[in-house]
């Protein structure tokens, strides 16, 4: 037996059939029982033990530790989340869904996600090393708005936790594939950390820059640099500063910028599906083309707390803004496949959001035994989007929405053991859509002009949730919610084929998920959880291609059902692990039909997924952390003959082979004050494609993972 097949024998004699939610604890500062962890993106914050739904909290030491093997968010929550699907290994999320739908992606509150144009970028908004955690919720939610029709995934950022006037951390990682084939594949990561607070005032600096090499497979051979990993510099600052006025009244600001640019000199080369992967080669790329990434992603908010403005009654305000500009890959002229007039052309996203929040958490005693929290609030959003092509053409016309939105969550407690969880919320919501020409696909063809108008959609979403606390081995727990998404409005409205904008199909996705399941805590070492959901919606956001190439939305019912398991605990007192399987399928219903007869394609659905992890602790402030991921095979399609005859997978439907990788992260923490890190990706340099390359079976995409990578890190506290 190898090393490989041992190694995977011995965690699978530790803890399967285990599997977990919260994934590691690499030292003991962050030995934190699940049960006191509060999860506020559920907006009436609780005691994630009691929530009545899939929640999952990454805590900053787990997501320190990812980001020794990857410091890319994407794939951060590709390993760390059991229903989002690994990264493609490229600078789009597009086939990262949760529980098969669109995700709503926050900072701190603030909506990260474009829903009337997709950048498909959101999961790659923040650096982790901003991050103090990530809170997701797993399943259709409507708390913050249009987006969350899979759930929501709140990057929440660091804040000075320090008594001190003046304390600060200092990081330095180099990274490097050490393949003899490859070349320039080192790189780097600088951190640097200031916080502390004085008197009533308290701050908290962090800035960063991480510059990667080029990226190379298990081969040695470099990878597709088209929307690529590698090369990339990425540039992130965080300020947050806070100022007590008294024992109850608090405002905070907060300044966060984000910026991920790709400069190589490598071209994309061949790539044939199913046969040869699409590299890098050395090459010139087109005068036209800029660097492709985001090129600023600024966000920022004020915040206004009041504790106890009534009895019992607490009161918060906030007002926020975000602009985000992101560049897609420069496409050339092609004579088979013509698009914006027979010319090439780079398509870019701008968009702009100003929100404000104001909303008032209090709680009623009925009697002893029956209690009630609850929050009541308001919402408002501006948000304007447009998709220019780099040479000035509009492709999708500056689209402006504005949406207010009510609501009430309640919380009731009976008898200590008893809870119902209900709310509503009432969103209304007004696009604007000008006058506009669509860019026809042939250089003699007319503009087609499409007479604007506004887009008024108004509705009620409703949540509700019943747990019950039996004993501590079983708590069970039903939920029902509901979601509301915009789905990419600007995609549909660009190849409209309609004068009018009326007559188009542009009504939202609303999806009812429900939910139910149980958690456990075994003894005083073991955590578990058990859920099985579906969700449906009468009008469905799966992809298909269309002409040129680009993704086309398909409005057909969908119905998605699927299971989760969680589990972690404690052996032995030096060691922990558990892991999380996740498995889910999608159908819709063709046209005409009465059924749910098709399935869904690959960038909604992904394979199922088991991740296992061993996190020992040998001796004193040495920590080993083994990561083992498996996506199993998805073969749902027939491939038909093309125009030559030969069969071929339509895009989006292509056949996913099973994926295995290890990841190993080890640390040594020395005084206290110093950190010495060292992370393996690919720890067997496995030679494998992606799941996004296989399932959208084309050429140009079908490309391989990473090979082996090191990442070197020492990091002083001070």
């Amino acid at each position: 037996m190898n090393f490989k097949h041992y190694t995977l024998g011995l965690m699978l004699s530790v803890a399967y059939p285990t599997f977990a939610q919260e994934q590691v604890k690499p030292n003991k500062e962050d030995d934190t029982h699940l049960e006191e962890i509060i999860v506020s993106t559920t907006r009436l914050p609780e005691v994630k033990r009691n929530t009545s739904s899939s929640v999952i909290v990454i805590t900053q030491k787990e997501i320190e530790s990812y980001a020794q093997l990857n410091s890319d968010m994407s794939v951060i929550l590709g390993l760390a989340v059991p229903s989002i699907g690994l990264s493609s290994n490229t600078t789009s999320n597009r086939s990262q869904t949760l529980r098969g739908r669109q995700i709503l992606v926050l900072i701190d509150g603030i909506p990260q996600s474009t829903p009337l144009r997709n950048t498909d970028r959101d999961l790659r908004t923040i650096s982790p090393y901003a991050i103090e955690r990530i809170e997701v919720i797993e399943g259709a939610t409507s708390l913050y708005g249009s987006g969350g029709a899979g759930g929501i995934v709140n990057f929440i950022t660091k804040k000075s936790n320090k008594d001190k006037a003046f304390s600060g951390s200092t990081s330095l990682a180099l990274t490097d594939a050490f393949i003899s084939k490859g070349k320039n594949t080192n790189g780097y990561k600088l951190n640097q950390q200031f916080n502390g607070k004085i008197d009533n005032f308290d701050y908290l600096v962090n800035a960063g820059v991480i510059k990667s090499g080029r990226s190379v497979d298990g081969e040695g051979e470099y990878i597709s640099p088209r929307y690529g990993l590698g090369e990339v510099t990425t540039q992130n600052l965080l300020a947050k500063f806070g100022y007590d006025i008294n024992a109850n009244n608090r405002i905070e600001a907060m300044y966060n910028f984000y910026s991920a640019l790709q400069n190589t000199d490598l071209v994309a080369s061949g790539g044939k599906y199913l046969e040869a992967p699409q590299i890098g080669v050395i090459g010139k790329k087109d005068p036209a083309a800029k660097n492709e990434g985001t090129k600023y992603n600024h966000n920022a908010y004020l915040k206004y707390t009041s504790k106890e403005i009534f009895t019992n009654t607490d009161l918060e305000a906030s007002v926020f803004g975000q602009k985000l500009y992101t560049l897609f890959d420069y496409r050339a002229h092609n004579p088979k496949s013509p698009r914006w007039e027979e010319t090439g052309g780079q398509a870019t996203i701008k968009a702009e959001k100003i929100g404000a929040r104001v909303s008032i958490l209090s709680k009623i005693d009925f009697t002893e035994d029956i209690k009630t929290n609850y929050i009541v609030g308001g919402d408002f959003l501006f948000d304007k989007t447009s998709q220019p092509l780099v040479d000035g053409r509009l492709w999708v016309p500056e689209l402006k929405a504005y949406n207010s939105a009510a609501y009430l969550q309640t919380r009731t407690v009976f008898y200590n053991n008893l809870t119902l969880k209900a709310g509503v919320r009432y969103d209304n919501i007004s696009v604007k859509v000008p006058d506009y020409k669509t860019i026809p696909l042939k250089k003699d063809q007319e503009w087609l002009a499409i007479q604007g108008g506004n887009l008024d959609y108004s509705k009620a979403s409703l949540n509700a949730a019943l747990s019950y606390n039996i004993i501590n081995e079983f708590n069970p727990y039903v939920s029902f919610s509901q979601g509301l998404s915009i789905y990419d409005l600007g995609r549909i409205l660009r190849d409209a084929k309609s004068d009018v904008v009326s007559k188009i199909e542009t009504d939202p996705v609303v999806t009812n998920n429900y939910e139910v399941g149980f958690t456990s805590k075994l003894g005083n070492n073991w955590n578990f959880r058990a859920a099985y959901f579906w969700s449906v919606a009468k009008l469905g956001s799966d992809l298909q291609a269309g002409e040129g190439g680009f993704w086309q939305v398909v409005r057909n019912p969908q119905r998605i059902n699927g299971i989760e398991l969680t589990l972690d605990g404690k052996p032995i007192d030096w060691a922990t692990v558990g892991g999380s399987f996740s498995s889910y399928e999608g159908k819709m219903k063709s046209d005409n039909s009465s059924s749910y007869d098709t399935y869904m394609s690959g960038l909604s659905i992904a394979a199922p997924k088991l991740s296992l992890f061993t996190t020992i602790n040998p001796i004193k402030d040495l920590w080993v952390n083994l990561y083992y991921t498996h996506t199993s095979k998805r073969d749902r399609f027939t491939p038909t003959p093309n125009k030559a005859g030969v069969l071929t997978y339509q895009e989006g439907e292509g056949k996913v082979n099973p994926i295995d990788l290890f990841n190993l992260h080890t640390s040594y923490q020395y005084n206290k004050n110093i950190q010495l890190s060292l992370g393996i990706e690919n720890l067997f340099n496995k030679t494998y494609y992606t799941s996004s390359s296989m399932l959208v079976a084309r050429d140009a995409e079908y490309a391989r993972g990473n090979g082996r990578y090191y990442t070197l890190s020492l990091t002083f506290n001070y």
